[in-house]
């Protein structure tokens, strides 16, 4: 279990043409933006589990020995499970939402759950963390802000769980992980972009993933190398 503070960032994205296109078939082209998402997990010893999204006004503290009492059984039906209407319903009862809450806070807290108790409970206890998430991209402008969220969250998470390798080495400031670590980042984070959309098509989670352009049609996405 990682014991050091951690720090993640993941660019937003743009969809340069093709956005609507695509459902005829056609090619769609989006690059990664200069403006980012950061994330600051810390490991705490006090049982808690706390996360702050200080842009959107959210801050919620659980208890990881009441979240480790949870029937989860759902998610051993595989690691890339899709939450039906009732799971839904059980992480909304997990998260206790205020009766003044947004559907934006919502779905936040719903998408942050979902990846931390799929991630985490290979562990023989949820670990208790400090979570704060803070972005340059402004919520619903189409930048790809909930990608680069459910993105940060998901390489924190396999890395706190030791899922994938911390790739900072001695002395470094910055680094990415390899690219398979980044194939299962990927993963991860569209199963939170699932939470928060629907039904997405996956671009944002690849472009805020991979950075750099990406060329997208009939549901195939490659990186352009150029």
């Amino acid at each position: 279990m990682l014991s050091q503070v951690l720090l993640v960032s993941a660019p937003g994205k743009i969809i340069l043409h093709g956005e609507y296109a695509v459902v005829y078939g056609k090619v769609a082209l989006a690059v990664a933006l200069n403006l980012r998402t950061f994330l600051r997990l810390q490991p705490q010893g006090n049982g808690k589990l706390d996360l702050n999204l200080p842009n959107i006004g959210i801050k919620r503290t659980w208890d990881v020995a009441k979240l480790q009492l949870l029937d989860t059984s759902f998610l051993e039906q595989g690691d890339f499970t899709v939450l039906t209407e009732e799971q839904v319903e059980k992480l909304k009862e997990v998260a206790g939402f205020p009766e003044d809450c947004t559907e934006h806070e919502r779905l936040a807290v719903l998408a942050f759950l979902y990846l931390y108790l799929s991630i985490c409970r290979k562990q023989r206890a949820l670990p208790s963390l400090d979570i704060v998430v803070w972005s340059q991209l402004p919520a619903g402008a189409g930048l790809g802000s909930s990608a680069a969220y459910s993105v940060c969250l998901a390489a924190a998470l396999l890395t706190a769980c030791e899922e994938i390798p911390n790739p900072l080495k001695d002395g470094e400031a910055a680094n990415r992980w390899a690219a398979e670590d980044l194939e299962l980042i990927n993963k991860w984070a569209f199963q939170g972009e699932k939470v928060i959309h629907g039904n997405p098509s996956g671009v944002d989670n690849s472009v805020c993933t991979w950075g750099g352009a990406l060329r997208y049609q009939q549901g195939k996405i490659s990186s352009i190398k150029r």
